[in-house]
């Protein structure tokens, strides 16, 4: 049998011949202290026709009709540990390159979407100077060298979630703007030729920010039913199996929290401890002692995560109000956290209009200013649409929000992938992933870490009052116990 490995090397000129339709191939990334290694899955091929090009950042691979850019979070060398192998009976490249720099941790390898070159970019020119793109986005990763340590935390301290601001006025403009930092239009142009029940604007195409918001607050208005919210209020023992389920995302952190309490214990440990007698050895759990966790994540991504992520377009977004675009993050996962806790984390087939309807980002094209404006919309929503509707559901749902700001943006991409996926597979609200849910999984790979602490330390703070919802609660919720009180008395008479 023909031996299929081979030496790495590189690409002589960037205009070799290319196939007219270059796919890119399904892979993964791994790493250890000295090298990277990249499997590719590329079956049915011929081994020997394979191009791979390995500078700095840089790995590319071609092999027709396969084409594959990635740019790695840190340097790479060809040398003489690294090596590439073909497996037939898999159809699976296996590439081995060096670290630069030997034990160095190369973040976010699993955000595959991130790694992935930008769409119709060209390869570099090393003989050429620089070119500087038109536009340059300062807080891009490749400008963090000339950035203080320090800018990242900056900018999550820099952030005042209750200070309101204007949102920009498109009172002026031929045509709206709505979704994903106020880049899309047209796609609501028949929304009342369809079976639409999410969409809650009146002539989106015509709307703008403030009639949105209007038209969300009358509807709000006029679908809450004071019956149904007494009925739940004085009936919770109903749900009390969903306001007690304890989700996936609360067993996770509880995880990492027992992991860093065991960590930090073992740390006030001496690291050499002295045993005199064999009764000291024999004492000792030998299978117990380990420097790694043994247990895997909870949400950790998937294969399927992996290849939805490897289908988007990895792009950089020049935001026109980064506070706006975090606010809207916040109520797409109360949406959500609200549907995984009353579906016990099973999904069904009311799931989408129950995502839809409760995010004012979907239903509304609705844009927040405020930390206090989001939820105050999530929590109304929550009060006239689904089911279920209990001020104690709504600040359990909010807890919730809390833990996945707190896991950070895998927890956050996990649940925004669930989301698409559900949109996706909905003949009408497909839509509503072209416009917000597709940017959304993009963005949130490069989201601040900061901010998002700052945020989950936020939602963790924050409380609402019945009186801001403005719905006169704590009075109805008087005359249901009012109400209960005399049908125990009648009852007791008979």
């Amino acid at each position: 049998m023909e031996d299929q490995s081979f030496i790495l090397k590189k690409c002589l000129s960037p205009s070799s011949a290319f196939s007219p339709i270059m796919i890119t191939p399904t892979f993964k990334v791994d790493q250890d202290d000295a090298t990277i290694t990249i499997t590719v899955n590329t079956p049915y091929v011929r081994a020997q026709d394979v191009d791979l090009h390995v500078q700095g950042n840089e790995f590319r691979f071609f092999l027709r009709p396969y084409f594959l850019r990635l740019y790695l979070p840190g340097s790479v060398v060809e040398d003489d540990d690294s090596k590439a192998s073909y497996d037939p009976s898999s159809g699976q490249f296996t590439v081995t390159v060096s670290k630069e720099t030997k034990g160095e941790h190369f973040p976010d390898l699993d955000l595959l979407t991130k790694l992935l070159a930008r769409k119709g970019e060209t390869s570099r020119d090393t003989t050429a100077p620089p070119k500087k793109p038109l536009i340059e986005v300062l807080s891009s990763e490749s400008n963090e060298t000339t950035s203080a340590p320090t800018a990242e935390l900056q900018d999550a301290v820099d952030f005042n979630w209750e200070l309101p601001q204007e949102l920009p006025q498109d009172d002026l403009m031929i045509h709206t703007a709505y979704g994903f930092n106020n880049q899309y239009n047209g796609y609501f142009t028949h929304v009342e030729e369809t079976a639409n029940e999410i969409n809650s604007v009146r002539q989106p195409e015509k709307s703008n920010t403030e009639s949105r918001r209007m038209d969300r607050l009358e509807q709000e208005d006029n679908k809450f039913d004071e019956d149904h919210y007494a009925m739940d209020y004085i009936n919770q023992d109903e749900m009390d199996h969903v306001i007690k389920y304890k989700t996936i995302w609360a067993k996770e952190l509880k995880r990492i929290q027992k992991l860093a309490k065991q960590t930090t214990e073992e740390n006030r440990k001496p690291l050499i401890q002295e045993m005199t007698t064999e009764a000291n050895i024999a004492d000792i759990d030998m299978a117990s002692l380990s420097i790694v966790d043994g247990q895997e994540s909870l949400v950790k991504l998937t294969e399927k995560d992996q290849t939805v992520m490897r289908s988007l377009p990895n792009k950089e977004f020049l935001l026109s109000n980064e506070k706006i675009t975090y606010l809207g993050l916040v109520d797409l996962m109360y949406a959500y956290c609200y549907n995984h806790r009353i579906s016990e984390g099973e999904n069904n087939v009311e799931s989408v209009w129950c995502l839809g309807k409760l995010s004012s980002t979907l239903s509304s094209l609705e844009q927040f200013s405020t930390l206090k404006d989001t939820l105050v919309a999530s929590y109304r929503r929550t009060l006239a649409y689904p089911l279920y509707r209990n001020w104690t559901l709504c600040e359990k749902v909010l807890q919730d929000v809390y833990i996945m700001f707190k896991l950070g943006k895998r927890a956050i991409l996990k649940a925004l992938l669930e989301m698409k996926d559900i949109f996706d597979h909905h003949d009408i609200y497909y839509v509503y992933s072209k416009i917000w849910l597709d940017d959304y999984c993009v963005w949130i790979q490069h989201a601040s870490d900061a901010v998002l602490r700052t945020l989950a330390h936020e939602l963790h703070h924050f409380t609402l009052t019945k009186k801001d919802i403005e719905w006169d609660l704590e009075e109805l919720e008087e005359v249901a116990h009012q109400m209960k009180d005399m049908e125990m008395e009648d009852g007791d008479e008979q």
